[in-house]
């Protein structure tokens, strides 16, 4: 820079072209304070470490951004909106370029170090079961063996389906029972899953198989409830993860002293969580046994961000079913319910048949005597359509 500077000064009559270096007053524009304060914060004692971890500490810019915004009350421009996503113009000092720069220099320095959930394999699923059916035949009153129950039901769904610890919760008992007699017949159980879905916006219905589950499946009351969810807590609403992980590692530490030969001694007990265990022992039970990679993506609902072209990432669209029968069956018989109205997506095998026996039941229930063929063209344009939401 210096040379070029020099040449061109000595050839040519350009003056000055840099700015003024330096300020009259006093002023921190780049968020050096917010960032010392970032530095400081890391010296805490993090959960797994002597300090605290890069995605704890960057919440010191957001709720300095929040903080900023609130108090100047600034009045943020749209530099660009579109329907998922919208960008406005800050003069915070946490959006600057140089604060960027220390963010990515600092994430760099100081590394990530994750703490993963130990997968659990189909041996210790199985011994885990078999401690659980232990224990349940030694429970004295009705309140332990639900328990004992909820924990082992959310073991088998949660597995059997590879879901997120958080997903299993919000299985349905109206859905549950739904399905229950025409997919037991099948030899498999059809999980129904309705609430808000990592990568998916709206509320929805998912319908998850899992094959040969009958002796556990067998051991789930609902106690005559016909709706609602299928795990509750004390209060008699939605369960959450944390309201069984306790149990479950528990049931763990019992399973490892029954089955010694099953379980690592190596491995923590603490290492297992219902949070992601489950859903990676399942993934990796998959691999080893075959199972194409395209498959296993498929039941995980995976998708690459660099493969949705724009979208949000989920499932393809070859891979959404509309199922929109569900509850709606004189509204499909009728032709009221609009087309495109998506009410449950998911992985079904046989939506026909699904769709006939629905149509079915209901013309039991309403005593109707119009043959069923009357129905098959309305079943199957709001059942079984191949659209994507």
């Amino acid at each position: 820079m210096q040379k070029d500077w020099k040449s061109a000064q000595e050839e040519l009559n350009i003056g000055n072209v840099f700015p003024k270096m330096g300020r009259p007053e006093m002023e921190d524009k780049n968020g050096i304070g917010v960032a010392v304060v970032m530095l400081h914060t890391s010296k805490r004692k993090g959960r797994y470490g002597d300090h605290l971890q890069v995605e704890t500490i960057r919440k010191t810019a957001t709720w300095y951004m929040n903080a900023y915004t609130a108090i100047t009350e600034e009045d943020d421009g749209t530099l660009f909106a579109s329907d998922d996503k919208t960008m406005f113009a800050s003069s915070s000092p946490t959006r600057t370029k140089w604060f960027q720069r220390f963010q990515l220099g600092m994430k760099r320095r100081m590394g990530v170090t994750r703490k993963q959930d130990e997968a659990i394999n189909s041996e210790q699923v199985l011994a885990l079961l078999e401690t659980g059916e232990h224990y349940w035949k030694l429970a004295a009153d009705a309140q332990e063996k639900r328990r004992i129950a909820n924990i082992m039901a959310f073991v088998v769904i949660g597995y059997g389906a590879s879901l997120r610890g958080e997903e299993v919760p919000l299985a349905s008992i109206k859905g549950l029972n739904e399905f229950w007699k025409e997919s037991m017949s099948r030899g498999l159980l059809m999980v129904t899953l309705r609430g808000k879905f990592k990568g998916e916006d709206n509320l929805r219905w998912h319908l998850v198989p899992i094959v040969d589950v009958r002796a556990a499946a067998s051991k789930c009351h609902v106690d005559g409830v016909e709706e609602g969810p299928l795990f509750v807590n004390e209060a008699g609403k939605q369960a959450r993860l944390s309201d069984y992980n306790s149990d479950f590692q528990m049931f763990i530490t019992q399973a490892r002293e029954r089955h010694p030969k099953v379980f690592s001694s190596k491995v923590e007990v603490e290492d297992y969580n219902l949070r992601r265990s489950l859903r990676r022992g399942s993934t990796t039970q998959a691999h080893n046994n075959g199972v194409p990679a395209s498959t296993i993506e498929l039941i995980n609902r995976w998708r690459k961000k660099e493969a949705a072209k724009g979208a949000e990432p989920g499932l393809a669209m070859r891979q959404r079913l509309r199922v929109d029968f569900i509850g709606h069956e004189e509204e499909i018989l009728s032709g009221s319910l609009p087309n495109g109205r998506g009410l449950c997506t998911g992985l079904v095998t046989d939506c026909k048949n699904t769709a006939l026996m629905i149509i079915s039941k209901w013309r039991e229930k309403s005593g109707s005597t119009s043959p069923i063929g009357n129905y098959r063209d309305k079943a199957l344009r709001y059942g079984v359509s191949l659209r994507a939401d």
